[in-house]
């Protein structure tokens, strides 16, 4: 628990924001578990009623964290857009890999975002809509591979979707340290995250038209 020589100053009008860091910090410092308004006002040095002037209940607080959590990891993927936009295989995987340390570096932000803390997120529109902004890159950076031929898929939405699906599989399994991803550190978690990706890519040469064919 914070002293209150350590709790987050907030000025006039700055409640809200003041309330979104301290539960950020809970969340790093104890788990999503143990975060509640109660605490979260604690935390930023304000009354115990204070947040409900903006929160009705703990998930329209899930659901600020999950839009913060979301605007976070696309600041870091648009950097790596600049950082990589002449290298666009680059890219695609370096884009895979930061998805990856994001949830390992911040697996309780990373849980609320994707896990069923908030019951329905069409609910929340700012949230419903950071999360098409964040999904927005990754076709971007399909439609870069598809432009410099090292990637043929047919429709890039269906491409990126495929390429989330995959990397955010490996992010929960190295999250939640299951199965045979149990003792993985951060360094070994690039490297096979990397592998995987090199698997994906694989995969994603050819052209992805979906065959007529019925399974």
């Amino acid at each position: 628990m914070k002293n209150s020589s350590e709790k987050i100053s907030y000025h006039h009008g700055d409640l809200k924001k003041a309330l979104l860091d301290a539960a950020l910090r809970i969340l790093k410092d104890e788990g999503y578990k143990a975060l509640s308004l109660r605490k979260a006002a604690t935390y930023a040095g304000v009354s115990q009623s204070a947040p409900y002037r903006h929160y009705e209940d703990l998930e329209s607080l899930y659901a600020d964290i999950a839009e913060e959590g979301f605007r976070m990891l696309a600041e870091r993927q648009r950097k790596l857009q600049v950082k990589y936009r002449k290298k666009p295989l680059l890219l695609f995987r370096e884009a895979g890999v930061c998805y990856v340390e994001f949830a390992l570096e911040s697996p309780d932000l990373f849980r609320i975002m994707y896990g069923n803390q908030i019951e329905s997120h069409s609910k929340y529109k700012s949230l419903v809509k950071t999360e098409d902004d964040s999904f927005r890159i990754i076709v971007e950076i399909i439609r870069d591979c598809q432009r410099s031929g090292v990637i043929q898929a047919e429709d890039a939405v269906s491409a990126a979707t495929s390429a989330w699906t995959m990397v955010h599989g490996i992010a929960v399994l190295l999250a939640g340290k299951q199965v045979m991803f149990r003792s993985v550190d951060l360094k070994e978690a690039r490297r096979i995250t990397k592998e995987l990706i090199h698997y994906l890519y694989n995969g994603m040469k050819s052209d992805m038209k979906p065959s007529k064919r019925s399974l």
